[in-house]
């Protein structure tokens, strides 16, 4: 397809943040726009009936235009929307949720404004180092290729993490490195920066005294090498992450809410809600985030979900309260052997966390259960307002929808929902 120029104006902005706009009877999706403005664009490729273009210059700025604040935005794919003022964003991602909703017939469901998250709170990433042209690169992927960005700070993360990028890419620099790249995930604990080498093969004794080396003179608790199941190399202090007053020791590499603030504020959500039931089961508990909160309220809870480590740590820290904790929990693929209608008789509330992809089945089942309330976390509006609607016809009602935008800059959209049974 010969490459065209043209000049639109943009009408709205699309799920994935791209702005959108009508040309010649044909959709056209264009990166790093918002509504209003009038661009000059060329085609960069055809599906269908829609055009996807890229911006060559912005001809009239729409209201809610800013100017990035990062320099490696537009090369750096891990921010598409740091050209749109925060206001426009917030309301932007409510209506991501509200238009998800009505999807599924849900249009009369309260759904609150965006609870924004401080842009520079991201306690966890993942670093691709890579040997290009003779030079070291170390950074995040641009969107859509493999080719790294390299930075030397990123905006969203959290100050402690950007400081420590110089030292890593020191560190990365005396490694071999793989033609495909190296990863390097780094989170940021209550104890400091836990730190994985995603890196294949055994590391020989010089390289394992070179890391305890770099460990020691960065203050790292723990410094792991490995990729499905890291091996961790020295461990001055264990990485621990405190819900409700109780310590867990983060397995390395295992999923955290991105941000600690937007951890809060998810976790005020829930137990808003259900803080007072008696028997509480959080699925897809993780960790324990919601989990030991509400067992420190005082609930009974049952904690659930199919990533053995995950649960481990939470037994863990569960065991080491010498029985301060009141909390049962149990290594289960929710998936496929979802808790049925007769286990959910014993409970009065239930927290739901799933992945991106939902908790049909699981829904399935409480649509069916006499459970009195539900606090249902989601990262996916889609997924939720389709889980949602299963609920709803099995007589709970939605009552209440808060976004939380944990994700600065992004598409993405966190989600608490509160469900009673109708």
């Amino acid at each position: 397809m010969s490459e065209t120029k043209f000049e639109i104006e943009i009408a709205s902005i699309g799920a994935q943040g791209d702005g959108i706009a009508m040309h010649k009877g044909q959709k056209v999706f264009v990166p790093h726009t918002v509504t209003g403005d009038r661009v000059l664009v060329q085609t960069n490729g055809k599906s269908g009936e829609t055009i996807k273009a890229r911006l060559l210059e912005v001809l009239e700025p729409g209201a809610n235009r800013q100017t990035p604040p990062c320099p490696y935005y537009g090369e750096c794919g891990g921010c598409s929307l740091q050209h749109l003022t925060e206001q426009a964003e917030q309301d932007w991602k409510r209506n991501l949720v509200v238009d998800a909703l009505a999807r599924r017939g849900l249009e009369d469901v309260e759904v609150a404004p965006t609870r924004m998250i401080r842009r520079d709170s991201r306690r966890r990433t993942r670093w691709t180092a890579i040997r290009a042209g003779g030079q070291l690169l170390l950074g995040y992927q641009k969107k859509g290729t493999n080719q790294v960005i390299d930075i030397d700070h990123c905006a969203v993360l959290d100050p402690g993490l950007n400081a420590i990028i110089a030292n890593v890419r020191a560190l990365v620099g005396t490694l071999k490195i793989h033609k495909k790249g190296l990863g390097i995930s780094a989170t940021m604990t209550d104890t400091g920066i836990d730190l994985t080498i995603e890196a294949q093969g055994e590391p020989d004794m010089p390289l394992r005294m070179r890391l305890s080396e770099f460990a020691q003179a960065n203050e790292i608790p723990r410094l792991s090498w490995g990729q499905k199941l890291p091996e961790v190399i020295t461990m001055a202090k264990e990485p621990v992450i405190a819900f409700g007053g109780t310590n867990v020791v983060a397995p390395a590499g295992g999923f955290l809410q991105a941000s600690a603030t937007a951890e809060a504020v998810l976790t005020e959500l829930v137990t808003a809600h259900v803080g007072t039931s008696k028997k509480v089961a959080d699925l897809y508990s993780g960790v324990g985030t919601f989990a030991l909160t509400l067992a420190a309220q005082g609930c009974q809870v049952s904690a659930y979900d199919g990533d053995e480590r995950a649960i481990g740590a939470l037994q863990h820290a569960v065991n080491r309260s010498a029985g301060r904790v009141n909390l049962h929990s149990e290594v289960r693929d929710l998936d496929r052997r979802p808790l049925q209608t007769k286990e959910f008789k014993k409970l009065d509330a239930v927290v739901l966390d799933p992945p991106r992809a939902g908790a049909l089945t699981v829904c399935e089942e409480l649509a069916m259960s006499s459970v009195s309330k539900i606090a249902y976390v989601s990262c996916n509006p889609g997924t939720f307002a389709r889980d949602a609607r299963e609920l709803v016809d099995g007589d709970y009602e939605l009552t209440r929808v808060t976004p939380v935008g944990q994700f600065a800059w992004s598409p993405h959209v966190e989600l608490v929902a509160e469900f009673v049974r109708g």
